[in-house]
């Protein structure tokens, strides 16, 4: 599954264990339960979902960066 996400968008995800996320376009910030650190990716890299805990996914943006950004969604 391909989404698109806007700026100031995010994506919830849960139980979502095995899931691989992989950023086509833009750059990501992925929080996941558990985890003490944000994790954050920009396009041709990929993350894989560790815990069954909530996860969440949102675009990182900065100053004259195109809106948002484009991630696929596979897995388990």
């Amino acid at each position: 599954m391909i989404l698109k996400l806007n700026c100031n968008d995010f994506l919830r995800l849960r139980r979502a264990r095995g899931v691989a996320i992989q950023v086509l376009s833009g750059r990501v910030w992925i929080t996941e339960d558990g985890r003490a650190a944000d994790s954050f990716l920009g396009a041709g890299r990929s993350y894989r979902v560790a815990s069954e805990g909530l996860v969440l996914v949102g675009t990182e943006s900065f100053a004259g960066d195109g809106p948002g950004a484009e991630i696929a969604i596979s897995g388990a």
